[in-house]
């Protein structure tokens, strides 16, 4: 018993001196710019952390929080991304648990005869024998010692591709924030475009009638008419045109919200009256690095890529087994556990192959190619992530003049279709030049809205290619 335990704990200490053959890895150099592009505006906020952690801190409408609250907690999409942790993390408890040896316990009990093979004095055979058989048996078979780290490379590529799946979960969490927050803006510039065209038919439908009785007075001309009535069927295409998208928001809005919509979350007011979402400060391009869920992923499979090429290399090396049992075995039960039934065994199995037609050089060969894709992949993850950034920012400086150009074209339309209309009115002017003036405002308003919707978006696409707001210790059942 203790010639058992001397060896148990002997092959221990070859376990915990082993040797890895992982690459001591490195992480790359982020192939990025250290300062924005001069066409941004982020220089004006170096040195300064790009946001809160929280999304809500982003976000001031509360109806829009809480319909994000809402998609956080019911979104399938994000569940499958959750799942994917929980598998991944799984996997992780698996390899890690093969650092250790598995132990049990097995018992048996038996009765069997045994034939007469044995010749009596008088030329007969023994009548045979019965036998009894107990035995209970504890210890553990095949237990590989990771001398090499064969087991311990793969513990780590098994808990950076948990990592990765952790980063992934962020990743559409963010996208999903981003989402609905883009969705409920489409519908609220939608609903206000719906507006304006049916204002814009009302009034088309209105004067056309106006026309139509002076046609009938024969005061008009039929081709007046004619040019009346196209104009208000092409602002009633319109209406319908607007009243699809926004039916298709609305239904988007459910699925990403993972239920019907309260009606009291729906947006509501002016568009461009009071903003959803506040500013959004750059921060250096290299905490792109820090905050991004999808570099950190890409990193993590880098990470992994490199284990791998540990774990492939110990092929070169002998793997060794222990298998170790104690136990009792006896034909009288009641002396089962008894001292004179105890037995116990140790052994150590080794095993190396020495002619392979190149199968391990191949398969060191392939993890070494599998590094080099994912370091590719990881700094075109970082690049893309600073043009998106450097875009949106971009977008930021030059939408606001665009909006801010395009709301005083509108006021000018308004004013020329005003003073038209009093032309109009007053016998001065043709109906035509009116419906011009008119449709000049409605283009006007049009493009404004589609403005001021493009710039809010921004601002969410900002957040997300900034990495939006993420607690970077990456728990899926934080919010």
């Amino acid at each position: 018993m203790n010639r058992c335990l001397s060896t148990s704990c002997f092959m221990s200490l070859l376990l915990l001196g082993g040797c890895s053959l992982e690459p001591t890895y490195e992480k790359p150099d982020a192939p990025i710019d250290q300062q924005w592009p001069a066409n941004t505006t982020g220089q004006c906020c170096v040195g300064k952390q790009a946001f809160d952690k929280d999304w809500r801190g982003f976000v001031v409408d509360d109806r829009l929080r809480q319909l994000i609250d809402m998609a956080l907690a019911n979104n399938r999409s994000l569940r499958q991304f959750a799942a994917s942790v929980d598998e991944a993390r799984a996997g992780y408890d698996g390899a890690q648990s093969g650092l250790f040896p598995t132990i049990g316990i097995d018992t048996y009990a038996g009765r069997s005869k045994l034939p007469p093979l044995v010749r009596t004095q008088n030329g007969g055979t023994s009548s045979g024998s019965i036998a009894n058989t107990f035995q209970a048996t504890g210890g553990f078979t095949s237990y590989e010692l990771d001398l090499f780290g064969r087991i311990r490379s793969q513990r780590n590529a098994a808990g950076a591709r948990f990592e990765a799946s952790e980063a992934d979960y962020q990743a559409a969490r963010l996208a999903l924030i981003g989402e609905v927050a883009s969705t409920w803006l489409s519908l609220k510039a939608n609903q206000h475009l719906l507006d304006l065209a049916q204002n814009t038919y009302q009034s088309q439908d209105r004067y056309g009638q106006l026309l139509r009785k002076s046609f009938n007075l024969g005061s008009s001309a039929r081709i007046d008419v004619h040019q009346a009535d196209a104009q208000t069927n092409t602002a009633a295409v319109q209406v319908n045109t607007y009243r699809m998208q926004v039916a298709q928001n609305s239904n988007a809005l459910r699925v990403l919200v993972g239920q019907p919509v309260p009606v009291g979350l729906l947006p509501t007011g002016a568009l461009g009256e009071q903003l959803a979402t506040l500013d959004v400060p750059a921060g250096l391009p290299s905490s792109l690095v820090e905050r991004r869920p999808d570099i950190m992923s890409a990193e993590a499979s880098l990470r992994a890529a490199n284990a791998d090429i540990g774990a492939a290399r110990t092929a070169y090396f002998p793997t060794f087994s222990l298998t170790s049992a104690l136990g009792s075995l006896t034909g009288d039960f009641s002396r089962l556990l008894t001292g004179p039934a105890e037995f116990w065994s140790v052994a150590l199995a080794g095993s190396l192959p020495l002619i392979d037609g190149g199968a391990r050089r191949a398969q060191v060969d392939a993890s070494h190619a599998r590094f080099n894709g994912q370091a590719a992949a990881y700094e075109a993850t970082v690049q893309n992530a600073f043009r998106e950034a450097a875009d949106a920012l971009n977008a930021r400086q030059e939408m606001l003049t665009q909006v801010e150009f395009q709301k005083k074209l509108v006021g000018d339309y308004q004013e020329a279709y005003r003073q038209s209309r009093l032309r109009f009115e007053a016998g001065l002017d043709s109906y035509f030049s009116t419906m011009d003036a008119q449709r000049s405002l409605f283009d006007a308003q049009q493009k404004w809205a589609q403005l001021e919707l493009a710039r809010e978006i921004n601002q969410v696409t900002l957040y997300k290619a900034l990495g939006g707001g993420w607690s970077g210790s990456l728990k899926v059942a934080e919010r």
